[in-house]
């Protein structure tokens, strides 16, 4: 007696999941010939309609086997998406894109997070072609900040909208960039927390100088010469250039230019 497709919520939307007799670790999907055609990396917008035959071929790597059936019965009734293999295994994953010269890697933030940067960075730098697209459970996590700055194309959440991972296949294989609201939530917060720490960072160095110190480092950031600097504040020449000895020491500067962007993050310009 057959038995009853198994029925699951995820990801993306309800999918049923007919149960597998045996599970390899990389499945390849037979797809007819001539069909298998991976977008350049980097083909301008419109590339789609522009390139009305091509297809996008696309791999999927991710533990869960539910969830990667759940993501092929989202891409593959779409003609212009080809999932060609899949994967549960991140040391196959490398194997996998340069075997079937895919156009769009979908790979699993969970299994990204131990050696995620790296294998983004090793097939950017294998398979330049292929661009890597992170699905995540949540926006957070420090493995997050580690693919995106690999060199990832976009980031989605698995619990997102169908079409939306369609969409985020085509505009990733055209050279796009993807994100979800979420995730780019998460990247806004990262640079603002960024730039707050180094506007504390000046601060806390300019506090360290005196009076006349801060003066100098105020002409220095407006790009004036010692000789400017000197006539401005009534010093000699000899002057100026202790003031910016010290203040560099003090600011841990090597040159003027570092010590110049230091005052215009403390707001001293």
């Amino acid at each position: 007696m057959a038995q009853p497709p198994l029925r699951t919520e995820r990801p993306f939307g309800p999918v049923d999941v007919t149960r597998p007799a045996a599970v390899r670790d990389v499945r390849t999907a037979a797809a007819p010939a001539g069909r298998r055609t991976a977008l350049p990396h980097g083909t301008p917008p419109g590339g789609l309609v522009q390139c009305a035959e091509s297809t996008v071929v696309v791999g999927i790597a991710d533990r869960e086997v539910l969830v990667r059936g759940g993501i092929r019965a989202v891409l593959e009734p779409d003609h212009g998406i080809d999932v060609v293999a899949d994967t549960g295994d991140e040391g196959a994953v490398i194997e996998m894109t340069l075997r079937h010269r895919l156009g769009v890697l979908l790979i699993d933030s969970g299994m990204a997070g131990t050696h995620g940067a790296l294998i983004t960075r090793t097939v950017r730098r294998l398979s330049p072609s292929t661009a890597v697209v992170v699905l995540a459970s949540s926006p957070g996590g420090g493995h997050l900040d580690r693919v995106l700055r690999a060199g990832v194309a976009g980031c989605l959440l698995k619990n997102g909208n169908p079409q939306d991972l369609i969409a985020a296949v085509r505009v990733a294989a055209t050279g796009g960039a993807v994100l979800c609201p979420e995730a780019a939530k998460h990247v806004l917060d990262s640079v603002a927390r960024i730039d707050t720490e180094r506007v504390e960072r000046a601060r806390r160095l300019i506090d360290g100088l005196t009076p006349r110190e801060r003066e100098v480092l105020a002409l220095v950031a407006q790009g004036m010469a010692n000789v400017e600097i000197g006539r401005a504040l009534h010093l000699s020449e000899g002057g100026v250039k202790a003031h910016i000895s010290r203040l560099l020491t003090k600011l841990g500067c090597g040159n003027r230019v570092r010590a110049a962007l230091i005052a215009q993050a403390a707001g001293l310009t």
